[in-house]
């Protein structure tokens, strides 16, 4: 099996560019429509080809078919797009592949001869609007956010960024998805070493369709064995240029409404965009509450297991004495109690996040208010237990990103085994062990862990008015931000 050809030759289709060949590569296909067309004063053939659904039908009627119809002299594709068809766009068609991969994006093709055709931009206007961010809402931000049309989402960020030195560079990648893919960078300030690797990663991605997120995110970050997020993506349009300013490198993918920028850190991950249109006082504040978030949802179910099986004397005589109490009925232990509650609430919430919205909600209260009271009541675990997993389920919510969230809920688990097995010396090895993986992280070359790891103070948001340099670890071509 491994010594088998890739499935696709390049190039895709080594034929002449003929009717008969154009009509054999899309036979079959029951949106490929052909129309003969005659012309000038001695009936020329003209061949018209277009996908349907992704042309519009009035413009290639009114913009191409018809001035052909009505052109007088014999045409040929260099005189059709320039003095014959008014349309916007005209693109030279030297090859089949060419003709496969315009079709494909909307244009129609019109042959005149052997190897002799020109495509002409009539794309269908039939797409999702841009509307709210359904995720990263804020009160103050923008209301913008990304589509799963990708020059939509160009557009949307030049509204953002009205500069010439806005860069977009386009890729396809996808042997059978021919997948547009557009790296931006701003000119002058990006780091050119960041895009260029970027736009060497994506040339080397050698498969056969980039329709998912996670391919996305595997191929531009090499497919690291970790848990935890080595780029940014974001829905908002306006937060995707503030990474461009930064000097980072963003990536939009066409059929995805994201955008991602590289490189990012822990702490990059730990914003919010709310951050930046709030008051610098109150987003600090909830950037140390997040920070202290993370910490509760990570460590409060292990060092709670290991306090209690092996460590009580840490706890006050009164509290220890009303866990006590509250255990007296409960046949399990307090390890078994967390660990299952733990797998118990992911189950949860697995269940809450895949069915519709209003059945999710009902599971969520279900699960978390009848059965928890129920097995309480029932002593089958006991009240503190449940306590102590249920905030640190809260605390996992209040991170503002998913993948981030995602990676701690996994660590939790292990942290909890730690501390069930061998108290504080084990979710202190465990800790350990996390911290070890993050310090090896990197993304695009740039220390996962960084800032944190220079002693910067990025748990808090300085006032935008002092924030006059960029980020010198992104090696910025300007590094002054304001005067």
């Amino acid at each position: 099996m491994q010594d088998q050809p890739h499935p696709r030759p390049e190039p895709m289709y080594p034929v002449k560019l003929t009717h008969e060949n154009v009509c054999a590569i899309f036979r079959g296909a029951a949106d490929f429509t052909v129309r003969q067309l005659r012309t000038g004063s001695k009936g020329q053939r003209v061949w018209l080809y277009a996908i349907d659904g992704l042309v519009s039908s009035s413009e290639l009627s009114r913009f191409v078919a018809e001035p052909l119809l009505h052109a007088s002299g014999e045409l040929d594709g260099a005189s059709a797009a320039e003095l014959t068809v008014p349309n916007a766009t005209a693109v030279p068609v030297p090859d089949m592949d060419t003709l496969a991969r315009l079709l494909v994006n909307g244009f129609c093709v019109a042959l005149f001869g052997e190897d002799d055709a020109v495509a002409f931009e009539v794309k269908s206007g039939d797409k999702r609007g841009v509307s709210e961010p359904q995720v990263e809402t804020t009160i103050k931000g923008a209301k913008d956010a990304f589509t799963e049309t990708i020059r939509t989402n160009t557009s949307l960020v030049r509204r953002h960024l009205r500069s010439p030195e806005l860069r977009l560079e386009e890729q396809v990648v996808g042997r059978r998805s021919l997948t547009n893919v557009t790296v931006c960078s701003l000119a002058g300030i990006t780091d050119r070493e960041l895009v260029d690797a970027v736009s060497r990663r994506l040339q080397t991605v050698d498969v056969d369709g980039l329709l998912t997120p996670a391919a996305v995110e595997e191929y531009l970050t090499g497919s690291r064995k970790t848990a935890f997020p080595l780029l940014l993506y974001t829905e908002r349009a306006d937060r995707f240029a503030w990474g461009l300013l930064a000097g980072r490198v963003g990536v939009l993918v066409d059929g995805l409404p994201l955008g991602y920028l590289l490189p990012c850190t822990l702490t990059d991950l730990m914003q919010s965009p709310e951050d930046q249109g709030g008051n610098y006082v109150v987003s600090s504040a909830v950037r140390l509450l997040r920070m202290g978030s993370l910490a509760a949802a990570l460590l409060l179910p292990g060092m709670f297991a290991a306090v209690c099986l092996y460590h009580q004397e840490m706890i006050p005589a009164a509290l220890l004495r009303a866990i006590e109490e509250s255990r007296q009925a409960v046949p399990l232990s307090t390890g078994a109690e967390v660990l299952l509650l733990l797998v118990a609430f992911e189950l949860l919430q697995e269940a809450g996040l895949h069915l519709p919205q209003n059945l999710g909600q009902a599971v969520s209260i279900i699960g978390g208010l009848v059965v928890g009271t129920a097995a309480v009541e029932a002593n089958f675990i006991s009240p503190a237990s449940l306590i102590v997993v249920a905030a640190a389920g809260i605390c996992n919510f209040t991170l503002p990103q998913r993948d981030l969230a995602d990676a701690l809920r996994i660590w939790r688990f292990w942290i909890a085994l730690g501390g069930v097995a061998a108290g504080l010396a084990g979710v202190t090895l465990m800790l350990l062990l996390l911290l070890v993986h993050l310090g090896d992280l990197t993304s695009l070359g740039r220390s996962y862990l960084d800032p944190a790891d220079r002693g910067a103070a990025a748990a808090v948001r300085s006032r935008l008015v002092t924030e006059k340099w960029r980020n010198r670890t992104l090696h910025p071509g300007n590094v002054r931000n304001q005067r």
